[in-house]
């Protein structure tokens, strides 16, 4: 009887594990049918381009990490790593590599990376893609930039400008009337060139940074939309969003370029054969437009900023400058008492651009980070925070009066340092 119940009790826990395995292969197979059809998408969005944006079809091997490091791929790797799962491929990302949205050498290749989840609606998503598959041609394309540190664009004037020039871009791309429209270009311009003559020392920092960035969100826009009316459609729902942006120096870019791109398109300016990584869009369009910028900018500006909301970016700008002088004071201290330093010798960084901030002549500090160099992995806790001095020499940690170490592990309430053995 008990040699019965025993034989009878093993085939239950077989059965269970046989379903629970036919539930994983279930689970592993309805993931790789989804991505499958996420791939098939984009590459018929790059087949339908075909090289006419720029020259070379866009389609690119391309790995989608999730938070457990699991991927799915649209393409066999070289050295034969990862695993075929129906028309994807699937294996496990290295934890010595950073999850980003970004371009990775790894499986003894070139990728794109697209870190999960992805955005809700199918045009977010296919926006993301062509964005990140864009950054994988650059360089084969002649777009390589300077590097760039646009700290300027957390200063009150310089992003009143800003959005003064974005208003001014938008209300051109909206109108179908050439003369309205060149108007309204001449408007934006001079907002743009007062800006970078009063921040002159960063004027090719903005310039890289739009190639950089801009471009490519440019290109994830176009590739994604069929018609211009859905191209203004996304660049009203971006300018709603960017006006309340708490942070733009690493994020801008992304609007100008697009908003940018737009316009020299409705041109007869074949400007897409003039890009490298020294141009300038503004410049591009005062050219495509032949748009004389007025000589005296101020007047000009006092007499035009109420027709692009100027009260309402003022005032949000005056709200947002008094808060940040409080907590850039407070940062600083946190950041020049009681602190660790790391040098920076071969770094791999991932982060939120949405959530830097700048302290001049220090460094950016940057929430929701990860950093992996020679001394191990560096991660922000939830609510924490690490800094970069300006020259990119050393990370910066706060709270080191109150590490807690164990093992090869040191942390705080802010951050996390997995240190490698040898560095311990």
């Amino acid at each position: 009887m008990k040699k019965k119940f025993l034989i009878s009790f093993l085939i239950l826990i077989v059965c269970h594990t046989l379903l629970a395995q036919d539930k994983n292969d279930s689970g592993n197979s309805a993931s790789c049918v989804e991505f499958s059809n996420i791939f098939n998408n984009i590459k018929t969005l790059c087949d339908k381009d075909n090289g006419k944006l720029w020259g070379v079809n866009l389609y690119t091997p391309i790995l989608c990490i999730n938070k457990k490091r699991d991927l799915w791929s649209n393409q066999k790797d070289s050295q034969g790593q990862l695993q075929a799962c129906g028309e994807v491929f699937i294996g496990k990302f290295p934890v010595n590599k950073n999850i980003a949205n970004s371009t990775i050498n790894v499986f003894g290749q070139q990728w794109v990376m697209i870190a999960l989840p992805i955005p809700v609606g199918v045009i977010n998503r296919n926006i993301l893609f062509c964005h990140e598959i864009f950054h994988y041609w650059q360089d084969f394309l002649g777009h390589v930039p300077r590097a760039y540190n646009n700290i300027h664009m957390d200063a009150k004037d310089a992003r009143i400008l800003l959005k003064l020039e974005w208003n001014a871009f938008l209300s051109a791309c909206k109108t179908t009337d050439s003369s309205l429209r060149k108007i309204a270009i001449c408007d934006a311009l001079t907002f743009r060139k007062q800006r970078q003559q009063k921040f002159s020392k960063y004027y090719s920092d903005e310039t890289a940074f739009e190639i950089q960035e801009g471009l490519a969100q440019y290109t994830g826009i176009k590739l994604s939309v069929s018609s211009d009316s859905m191209y203004l459609h996304i660049l009203d729902k971006e300018m709603e969003s960017y006006a309340k942006k708490e942070n733009l120096v690493r994020s801008f870019a992304y609007f100008s370029g697009a908003i940018m791109g737009y316009l020299l398109d409705q041109s007869t300016s074949e400007w897409r054969k003039q890009i490298d990584g020294n141009s300038d869009l503004g410049y591009l369009i005062q050219k495509a437009y032949g748009v004389v910028i007025p000589t005296d900018k101020e007047k000009h500006i006092q007499q035009r900023k109420a027709l692009y909301d100027y009260n309402n970016i003022v005032r949000f700008e005056n709200q947002r400058d008094s808060i940040q002088t409080i907590k850039k004071k407070q940062l600083t201290k946190l950041f020049t008492q009681d602190i660790k330093k790391l040098p920076l010798k071969n770094m791999q960084i991932s982060f939120d651009p949405n959530s830097i901030i700048p302290l001049e002549n220090i460094g950016n500090i940057y929430k929701s980070v990860r950093i992996v160099d020679d001394w191990g992995i560096l991660e922000s806790k939830s609510n924490g925070f690490i800094l970069i001095t300006e020259d990119w020499k050393y990370v910066i940690l706060p709270f080191a009066n109150s590490i807690k170490t164990n093992n090869n592990v040191e942390e705080t309430e802010s951050w996390k340092l997995q240190l490698k053995a040898d560095n311990k």
